[in-house]
């Protein structure tokens, strides 16, 4: 059943005293030849209201009245309140539309709906005013301004997948829609959510229905896996009810969790993990899922009754995804729901223990050597209050973290390689900085546990205080980190103990926008000095433009660093439209001095001034269509010396990108490349690329199956230039996952450079093995290999988690070195026990 309501109020002060009119418009699916409308007009005083024409057909200028004119652009209904004169009347192209309402204003009645739609109208066509003007803001396509009652339960509900009957005192949840492929569309399966609260948990219930139950998507068995192309519900929250920020937690069919930090309304970090609970079970509908949330686990304003929330479903064999609240196909903090009726929640003390210890053997060959090392380790955190987290760790280990995936080199800038240690993932959404991802970023905690050698050195101890109080984001990180005289290599730059300073503040101003600080001190790969201070504003505006998200970031940085005068200033600006249908696209600027260095940051390209565009188009289609969406994207940056002499330029066109409704994606890829080497580029050791100017295209197709396949299949073909000579590149990967308890990726990459200053290739492999026995126990295995470091690495983890909190893993990391004529020959290796138990109180 197609429900449509669209509330106008429409605020009118004139001479006769009219003061609001309410118009009601319904559609519904049982009677498409008729619109259905209700009207109501208040008056300051009766006796302003004027009618002299009683009888039908006959017309009077000087009456009081309310009209409707009704047209359609685009089959997309467009609807202007203009006059109305006794009864009312409609047309629209290539409608039929019979009245159905009558209208006496003179007695001030209106004619009773059909019953079908009676329920819709209760609450809202009634006497007190006050009630309807309480619901002015409900928006009822994207579900803004919906409420949930909250509900306290006082016998908490078993999270075992299996339905209790405490379950039935909660109200269900069953108003979704669709927000792809077909936004506000009626959901092909029925979905029903219930959720409850005590004084320690939130609890969320789904009964997840399919027509057919060979449509469940339930491939990972792994906790904290990717639940991308799994079929899965879940719960977005903001404890905070401030638009910006919040939570994700989901489960798929087998009850695997996964969790997000919501970062800057519509960012997702998936690095981030916590401890909740869950479990799930097949039904002969569908699948059963329950969650249960510890307020120990989040942060949020105790003093606040409401927080907000939305829930999400999606069915991937339909690639269909469903929600209870969404915008411009996005479901992030801005168009949440409100849960209302919060009350004495408890944290406890809000402290968490987290003890453990490790024990690690490593060896080295050429020459030989062998160590073994015994090791506890200490985290704790502490909820100061309950939206304001500080967190200690001594002797940190991070032995447990996925291996970083390898990257090809072929340009002359620094590689990029993503924050995966939990204690600098808790809350990382607050030390965000200006937008940036990568050059000029002013802070990223990569950067701390590597000495100047690119090895791993110690983080003998860290603090970090994060949260939020009343409009003001804060954080505060200072972590003391080992040197590297006692193992460094001989040639090798040496580093001593240093102490390392982060501070960041920010304030929410304008809706859904911050403006901000960020202060640095220290240098982890280095003896000399370093500093940063800068200041930044976002802005945000999802709400006040139909269907058109605006985004904007401007900041500046400066450094200080000990050796270094001058230039070494930062600062950026950039404003988008980054929406997900029609056009949408982006200007930004960015400069930087040759000199502006944040030791705890991230800069590949200094002394630059870099110009960015993009301009898109995304076409989407009915669900009869075999087509999904249409997109042709533009893509054009431009990088020129403080001079203003070009260093970097390239466009890209990303043409003719096809989706069909199960996923598969194609498109034609086309750049244009211009490249000025003012000194030498060293490729490899055997070639380098002489100063010179160097133009150059490139030309590719992309082709890619939905991820929820059994076997799918990403593959990328590209030909052309390439600096002085050429470069054919494949990129190809297949990921094999028949059933829930296994899953293997292969991935590969290939490049093949002829250069009038030498040939070579570059190939890189990589394989992923993932063994799940059970939700409990895994055997995760990593094997790569590049013929660039002629390194074989393995990285194998047995992994326990009996419960989220408690954690044992015996972890294997292994090197051979490719020596061509006498093979593999091994390197190193080492073998790790972790154990960690999380206590709380």
């Amino acid at each position: 059943m197609l429900s449509l309501i669209i509330n106008t109020f429409l605020h009118m002060i004139c001479k006769r005293g009219l003061s609001i009119v309410l118009v009601f418009l319904y559609y519904r699916s049982y009677d498409s030849n008729n619109l259905y409308v209700a009207a109501r007009l208040y008056y300051r005083n009766k006796e302003n209201l004027i009618v002299n024409i009683l009888r039908q057909g006959e017309r009077s200028s000087s009456d009081d009245r309310l009209g409707l004119k009704f047209w359609t652009k685009s089959a997309v209904p467009c609807l202007l309140l203009v006059s109305l004169t006794g009864s009312l009347q409609a047309q629209a192209a290539g409608w039929t539309i019979t009245p159905k309402v009558q209208v006496d204003l003179v007695n001030k009645h209106f004619d009773d709906p059909p019953t079908e739609v009676a329920s819709t109208i209760d609450g809202i066509v009634g006497s007190d005013l006050a009630a309807v003007q309480s619901r002015r803001d409900v928006d009822i396509q994207s579900g803004q301004g919906k409420t949930l009652q909250m509900v306290r339960t006082v016998i908490p509900p078993k999270i075992d997948g299996v339905m209790d009957e405490v379950w039935s005192t909660a109200p269900a949840i069953v108003d979704f829609h669709q927000v792809n492929p077909i936004e506000y569309a009626a959901p092909s399966e029925k979905t029903v959510i219930r959720v409850l609260y005590d004084e320690n948990f939130l609890y969320v219930s789904g009964m997840l229905y399919y027509d057919d139950l060979d449509d469940i998507t339930a491939n990972q068995m792994i906790q904290n896996a990717n639940l991308q192309f799994d079929d899965k519900f879940r719960i977005y929250i903001n404890p905070f009810n401030d638009g910006r920020n919040g939570y994700l937690f989901q489960i798929n069919a087998n009850g695997i969790r996964s969790e997000a930090i919501v970062e800057n309304v519509r960012n997702l970090n998936w690095d981030w993990t916590s401890i909740w609970f869950s479990s799930a079970t097949a039904t002969d509908y569908g699948w059963f899922g329950e969650i249960a949330i510890p307020y120990k686990t989040i942060s949020f304003d105790p003093n606040s009754a409401t927080w907000g929330i939305s829930l999400y479903r999606d069915v991937m064999t339909k690639k269909e995804s469903i929600a209870w609240t969404s915008y411009n196909r996005s479901v992030d903090p801005s168009n949440f729901g409100s849960a209302q009726g919060f009350s004495d929640l408890e944290q406890g003390l809000g402290l968490d223990l987290i003890p453990g210890f490790t024990v690690t053997n490593r060896k080295a060959y050429n020459p030989s050597t062998s160590v073994t090392e015994l090791d506890p380790t200490l985290d704790v955190f502490y909820k100061m209050t309950p939206n304001l987290t500080a967190a200690l760790t001594f002797n940190s280990d991070f032995s447990a973290t996925d291996v970083d995936a390898r990257q090809v080199q072929l340009t002359r800038f620094n590689l990029f390689f993503p924050e995966q240690r939990r204690f600098f993932l808790q809350e990382a959404d607050i030390f965000e900085f200006g937008g940036i991802n990568r050059n000029a970023k002013p802070f990223f905690s990569r950067r701390i546990g590597i000495g100047p050698n690119s090895e791993q050195v110690d983080v003998e101890a860290g603090g970090k205080l994060t949260g939020r109080v009343g409009p003001w984001n804060v954080g505060v990180l200072a972590v003391k980190q080992g040197g590297n005289s006692d193992f460094v290599s001989e040639g090798g730059r040496v580093v001593n103990d240093s102490d390392l300073f982060v501070g960041r503040v920010s304030a929410n101003v304008l809706g859904q926008s911050t403006i901000g600080a960020i202060a640095t001190s220290g240098n982890p790969n280095s003896d000399e000095s370093n500093s940063v201070v800068g200041t930044d504003f976002n802005y945000l505006n999802t709400r006040s433009f139909d269907n058109v998200t605006i985004q904007g970031q401007a900041w500046y940085q400066q450094s200080n660093t000990g050796g270094l005068e001058g230039e070494d200033f930062a600062w950026g600006a950039r404003l988008s439209s980054p929406n997900r249908v029609g056009f949408g696209g982006g200007v930004g600027y960015t400069e930087i001095g040759k000199n502006f260095f944040p030791a705890l940051g991230f800069v590949n390209r200094t002394g630059i001034k870099q110009n960015n565009i993009v301009i898109g188009h995304t076409k989407r289609f009915s669900a009869g269509s075999w087509l999904r969406s249409f997109e042709n994207q533009f893509k054009g940056f431009r990088v020129s010396n403080i001079e203003g002499d070009l260093a970097s330029e390239q466009l890209e066109f990303r043409l003719f990108k096809v989706e069909n409704q199960t996923g598969d994606e194609a498109f034609i890829l086309i750049t244009d490349n211009r490249e000025v080497l003012s000194k030498p580029f060293r490729i490899t050791n055997e070639v380098t690329i002489p100063v010179g100017d160097y133009y150059y295209q490139r030309y590719g197709v992309d082709f890619k199956t939905g991820g929820y396949r059994a076997l799918a299949a990403n593959l990328r073909l590209e030909n052309g230039g390439f600096f002085s000579g050429d470069r054919s590149t494949v990129n190809a990967s297949i990921t094999w996952q028949s059933y829930k308890n296994f899953t293997a990726v292969f991935e590969y990459e290939y490049n093949k450079i002829d250069l009038p200053e030498g040939n070579f290739n570059t190939q890189l492999l990589r394989l992923r093995t993932n063994i799940a026995f059970n939700s409990e126990w895994a055997w995760i295995t990593t094997a790569q290999y590049d013929n660039q470091s002629e390194l074989l690495g393995v990285n194998s983890r047995l992994q326990w988690i009996p419960r989220a909190g408690s954690e044992f893993y015996i972890i294997y990391n292994g090197g051979w070195i490719d020596q061509a004529v006498r093979g593999f020959e091994r390197v190193g290796e080492s073998a790790t026990m972790k154990i960690g138990h999380t206590l709380r109180f």
